[in-house]
C-alpha cells in the first residue's frame, strides 16, 4: 500500500538508520497491488486580501480576485476578477470588475461586467452599472442604478424594442431610467 511521504526532515544523530527499500509489485506477488503516483491537482490561486488594518490610497489594478476588508480610497479596477468588499471593508472609490460583492460599505461608482451582489450587511451610495443586480433584504442602497443589456439578440419583425415593458403593474423604461412602482 502506498502512502504519501512527508517532506524530508534533517535526520537526528540518534536516528541515523538506513531506510528499508519498499518492495515493488514485481517483488511481492502476494499483494498484487499496483501503485500509481499522480501529480496533485492544480488549484486556483487564492484571492488577494486586504485586511482590516490596511488603508490603501491610490489605484489598484489587476486581473485576479480581490477581497477587501480594510479601507481603500481611490480607484479599483479588476478586468477579469471578482471584487469582494468584506463586512469590515470601507471603499471610497470608483470600482470596475467582472463581479462585485458588497458586504461592507462602498461610496462611488460600481461598474460590473457581469453582476453586482449587495448582501444584507452591505451599504452602497453612488452609482451602480451592471447587467445583473442582486440586493438582499436589509441592504442599504442609495444609488442611481443603470442596468446594462447583454448581447442583443436578433429581433423578430413586428416587435417594438423601445416600448416600455409592464412589470407587476409598473412600467419600466427601456433606457435604464428610474421608474416608480405602484404595487
Amino acid at each position: 500500500m502506498w502512502r504519501k511521504q512527508d517532506e524530508p526532515k534533517a535526520p537526528s544523530p540518534s536516528a541515523q538508520t538506513t531506510p528499508k527499500p519498499v518492495p515493488s509489485a514485481s517483488q511481492s506477488p502476494a499483494t498484487n497491488q499496483t501503485v500509481s503516483v499522480a501529480a496533485p491537482p492544480l488549484s486556483a490561486p487564492p484571492a488577494g486580501h486586504l485586511t482590516r488594518l490596511l488603508v490603501v490610497k491610490g489605484e489598484i489594478t489587476g486581473k485576479d480576485d480581490l477581497f477587501v476588508d480594510g479601507e481603500v480610497q481611490g480607484k479599483i479596477r479588476l478586468d477579469a476578477g471578482k471584487l469582494t468588499i468584506g463586512p469590515d471593508g470601507r471603499v471610497t472609490a470608483d470600482v470596475e470588475a467582472r463581479e462585485v460583492v458588497v458586504r461592507g460599505e462602498v461610496r462611488g461608482k460600481i461598474k460590473a461586467h457581469d453582476r453586482v451582489q449587495i448582501a444584507a450587511t452591505g451599504r452602497v451610495s453612488g452609482e451602480i452599472v451592471a447587467r445583473l443586480i442582486s440586493i438582499e433584504e436589509g441592504a442599504e442602497v442609495h444609488a442611481r442604478v443603470n442596468m446594462e443589456r447583454g448581447e442583443e439578440r436578433p429581433r423578430s419583425e413586428g416587435t417594438l424594442s423601445a416600448a416600455p415593458k409592464p412589470v407587476n403593474n409598473a412600467v419600466v423604461p427601456p433606457t435604464g431610467e428610474l421608474a416608480r412602482v405602484n404595487a
